[in-house]
């Protein structure tokens, strides 16, 4: 871990600013005021760029922050060629325990956005972990079986494809906040995590928190139900964040009311040790 610090060398003074974002050699990290951590696993094919609003407010609430990058991510789309999601959750456990023996913590919670929380599901089951917050995750896509036959189908003829976005979203962001093609056979190792994790809920035991947009143009409008449902912890809870129409994940303009909802969470479950 190293810090990141901008001298600044005058006759006779040198003024050094240090940085409260830390940075490690893969991912980013947020010095927090309280020992409470905090890992933030990235989306499928995403920036890290897209967490960062959430990391800065929940810092800003005292957390110490771990943003980790995933293999093939936050680089270009031909980096996910060969890489299979058993690669991607074996990162996921890494990063869990790199943040925790770099850092002395109390409580550590995982925040899994998009198919980073199918990930944060499965580590549940491998890492002592105190909780697990799960964002616009799908155990479910819209038209989801017909969404894998087609991408079995087109893998035999091309290898990457676009994204299909809903044309208001397109533009949405300042700056990209994930690949804008990808290849299929990458598509196809999504699949197989969201079908292993759906497989787990039933024997997850860890204090869970849902939080979906309610118009997401990606995930089927029952997924989020049924996982509650399926989910075997006794703790858990779904919250229904109100976004624009075919929003998947609102950082970009609503990152407070995510970091409310993600605080009183963890206070909650806190408050009870």
């Amino acid at each position: 871990m190293v810090f990141v610090i901008r001298c600044l060398c005058l006759r006779g003074f040198v003024g050094i600013k240090i940085s409260i974002k830390l940075r490690m050699k893969k991912g980013k990290v947020w010095k927090g005021k309280n020992k409470i951590g905090i890992i933030i696993i990235q989306g499928w094919t995403s920036y890290l760029c897209q967490v960062d609003p959430l990391a800065k407010v929940l810092n800003n609430r005292g957390y110490w922050i771990y943003t980790p990058v995933l293999t093939g991510h936050n680089s270009k789309p031909e980096k996910l060629e060969g890489v299979t999601w058993g690669k991607w959750y074996e990162d996921t456990l890494k990063a869990i325990d790199k943040f925790k023996k770099e850092n002395k913590f109390s409580k550590i919670f995982v925040i899994g956005v998009s198919f980073g929380g199918n990930l944060a599901i499965l580590a549940s089951l491998k890492k002592k972990i105190e909780g697990v917050v799960l964002i616009s995750t799908p155990i479910f896509l819209r038209d989801h079986y017909w969404t894998i036959l087609m991408a079995k189908f087109l893998s035999y003829f091309k290898k990457n494809i676009s994204k299909n976005r809903p044309v208001n979203l397109t533009g949405k962001f300042k700056k990209p906040v994930s690949y804008n093609y990808f290849p299929i056979q990458s598509s196809l190792e999504c699949f197989k995590l969201i079908k292993k994790s759906r497989k787990a809920l039933t024997v997850v035991n860890v204090p869970f928190f849902i939080i979906q947009t309610n118009k997401d143009y990606l995930v089927a409008p029952y997924s989020p139900w049924l996982m509650y449902n399926k989910i075997k912890s006794i703790e858990k809870s779904l919250y229904w964040m109100d976004a624009g129409e075919g929003v998947h994940i609102d950082f970009e303009t609503n990152p407070e009311k995510y970091g409310e909802v993600i605080d009183n969470f963890i206070g909650s479950i806190i408050d009870k040790k």
